[in-house]
């Protein structure tokens, strides 16, 4: 039975209706049994819902640069490095890559902040942060040695010149430590804490000034398959981006911000 990194690629041609009737049927079966992926699913449904009734809103928002990427984003990719195969009994196909939630990432990118933005500024801020942390993952290497939280934190200090309390790994909480970087999404001020929890991405955003749109109690925004929670405090604007059950994120979220505010 094929795995979720190998179907998650064809959920995009499973929503659109053009999936051969073999891999329709490894889906259906992989989604009655893994709720993750039938999250996803859905997700990517919803996604290109909303591609389909805003593509001219969309295309007239994009900006030449964007529209570049998402042209090279389409383009099959070359060599060996760049096939994956999906074996079923009986047969092996070799498929194109195709990066992980890249139907999410391209409409977070090209629209998201258009589409949230006619509903409110904070919506907007969520889906930039959203649109990073979706990125950051697909790309991102995983580090051959866990980092120190306090040495990353003081290498922010000495490169970005504001102070940064960088949450350790917790154990209690399945939250490992990866790594820190600029947030891509925002002005590049924005410290991106990120983490594996639970085995799962998830991303610490910390913005060095406080966001109009949100006040000391945590917020939650549900947006495409992910959970966002922000608050501010002491001047700054922190949120929390994850996959998860609202419940169980709003618990991690806690942790953090009793570690970094």
């Amino acid at each position: 039975m094929a795995d979720c990194r190998d179907l998650e690629p064809l959920f995009a041609s499973y929503v659109d209706g053009e999936a051969p009737p073999a891999d329709r049927a490894a889906i259906d079966a992989h989604v009655r049994t893994c709720p993750p992926c039938g999250e996803r699913l859905a997700c990517e449904a919803e996604v290109r819902s909303a591609l389909a009734s805003r593509r001219g809103q969309l295309r007239a928002s994009a900006s030449d640069a964007l529209r570049r990427r998402c042209a090279d984003a389409g383009r099959p990719a070359v060599g060996a490095a760049a096939r994956a195969t999906i074996t079923r009994p009986g047969a092996t196909i070799p498929r194109l890559w195709v990066p992980l939630s890249m139907a999410a990432t391209i409409l977070l990118a090209v629209g998201g902040v258009f589409f949230y933005g006619l509903r409110s500024g904070g919506e907007a801020f969520a889906a930039q942060l959203m649109t990073d942390h979706v990125k950051c993952f697909e790309v991102a290497p995983q580090p051959t040695v866990l980092p120190d939280a306090q040495a990353l934190a003081r290498e922010w200090l000495t490169t970005r010149g504001w102070s940064l309390k960088v949450p350790n790994a917790q154990a209690s909480e399945q939250l490992q430590l990866l790594g820190v970087r600029r947030c891509i999404s925002t002005d590049g001020t924005t410290a991106h804490m990120m983490y594996k929890w639970r085995g799962q991405p998830l991303s610490v955003y910390v913005v060095n000034h406080e966001d109009k749109h949100f006040d000391s109690s945590p917020r939650l925004i549900e947006r495409f398959g992910q959970e966002a929670i922000v608050w501010c405090a002491r001047g700054r604007t922190y949120a929390v981006v994850a996959r998860g059950r609202p419940t169980d994120v709003e618990h991690v979220a806690e942790y953090v911000r009793l570690s970094a505010e």
